[in-house]
């Protein structure tokens, strides 16, 4: 059956209450573009287009196809079917329905589909640079979801960034379900091959659909949050990248690739688990892949402790705890290497002369805006000659003139200060002087 252009579908959508033969969708209002009030608000993908309707209580997603992907109505029957029974909140409200709208005379099928009330995953990821801990903890729930799909028998088959949605609550919500596995689609033919760097190179061969058919891209998503979480650098090369950390060439030679080398360089959690994806990406039978949980759960090595105040992160290692500074710098990594490095401690500087400019050759030039050059400082305060200065010393009175001479001296440098700090410190050792010379 051929099925409808987007052009077509758009007449139908337009008149919700005379084309659509969904009891829920039929008595709602298409939404239009906030910048073309005549263009209807729509998402185009590679099979399909998607609608918003708002009615009365609900906004909801109107999905329509543009190719056959098969026998739809199999699979989405018993996709609605078993959701329902196991009732996971990893899955949206959704209804399918074979004969849905009515194009050109002939009616399809559609998929309505609760709109989620979130952000994508990378604008959560893209929110949360500078707050690393919300990645890290949105790696574990990533990790509780997909351990409890599993145990549900439960694929995505399409496992990424665009079809992972975060509600405002926080939680984890999937989005598009062509590819999904479920036991009663055990024998369905697997048609979505999903988005490269996300999966294994040998995901072409997998004929069928399989509960395993997200092992690989489970380990990539979680890889990729812990890596980011830890060095958030990694962001800005990749957000507008349709992909996580690893591109699809990476996948095939890891041996090669950048990213698995600078990954072994982080913690011992991300080494591991980089290895591990290292020998995933050589295996030819993907059936043979391990569930996300079993690999991590078998990680018996030290852990980053994230339970850390807002401006330290403390690293369990055997080598001691590393402070990691200034978390809004775009390019602070938590694993930083200080080897052959003095640690720098930034303190409050208590001394005083420190104002002075050390580029001076002398301090004393400070004290005196007539500087000489190669002169003793003391050359400021008496400009005689030694037989003057012996004749001076030798005579009780000359020397309390010498006294007064020096006073009226340090007076007058005290007098050209300008900094109040140095005023009353330099009064005070005045007084001293003066003491000891009384």
């Amino acid at each position: 059956m051929k099925y409808p252009l987007r052009n077509e579908y758009d007449t139908s959508v337009r008149n919700l209450d005379r084309f659509l033969l969904d009891d829920v969708l039929k008595v709602g209002k298409p939404m239009m573009q906030t910048h073309n009030p005549n263009i209807l608000l729509s998402y185009n993908g590679g099979k399909a287009i998607v609608y918003k309707i708002k009615t009365n209580t609900t906004n909801y997603a109107l999905k329509c196809w543009v190719e056959d992907l098969g026998d739809l109505k199999i699979r989405y029957i018993e996709i609605d079917n078993y959701l329902k029974k196991v009732k996971l909140p990893y899955f949206v409200d959704f209804a399918y329905k074979e004969q849905g709208i009515l194009v050109n005379g002939q009616k399809f099928p559609i998929i309505r589909m609760e709109w989620i009330d979130g952000i994508s995953f990378k604008k959560f990821i893209a929110n949360n640079i500078k707050h690393p801990i919300h990645i890290r903890n949105f790696a574990a729930k990533f990790l509780e979801m997909v351990t409890i799909l599993h145990d549900n028998h439960i694929s995505h088959g399409d496992l990424q960034h665009g079809n992972i949605m975060i509600r405002k609550n926080g939680d984890i919500c999937l989005i598009d379900y062509d590819g999904l596995y479920v036991p009663e689609l055990k024998n369905e033919k697997d048609n979505i091959k999903g988005l490269p760097g996300y999966q294994h190179s040998q995901r072409n061969k997998l004929v069928k659909l399989s509960p395993k058919s997200d092992y690989f891209s489970e380990l990539i998503i979680y890889l990729s949050l812990l890596a980011i979480s830890e060095k958030p650098s990694y962001w800005q090369n990749i957000e507008l990248e349709e992909r996580l950390l690893f591109s699809d060439k990476d996948l095939e030679k890891p041996h090669l690739s950048k990213i698995f080398k600078e990954l072994k360089q982080l913690s011992d959690e991300v080494q591991y688990l980089t290895l591990e994806l290292e020998k995933l990406c050589q295996e030819s039978d993907i059936e043979k892949l391990p569930p996300l949980e079993n690999l991590v759960s078998a990680y018996t090595g030290a852990k980053i402790e994230w339970d850390f105040l807002p401006n330290t992160i403390t690293i369990q290692q055997n080598t001691g705890s590393i402070p990691i500074i200034d978390l809004n710098s775009p390019n602070w990594d938590i694993l930083e290497q200080h080897k052959n490095q003095s640690s720098k401690v930034a303190v409050g500087n208590s001394d005083p002369w420190s104002k002075l400019d050390t580029n001076s050759s002398n301090v004393w030039d400070k004290f005196d805006s007539q500087k000489v050059n190669n002169q003793d400082p003391w050359d400021k305060f008496v400009e005689t000659d030694q037989k003057q200065d012996k004749e001076i010393f030798t005579d009780n009175t000359n020397e309390n003139i010498w006294n007064q001479l020096i006073w009226d001296k340090l007076d007058k440098m005290l007098n050209n200060m300008q900094d109040g700090f140095l005023k009353s410190l330099s009064s005070k050792i005045l007084k001293i002087l003066k003491s000891w010379t009384s």
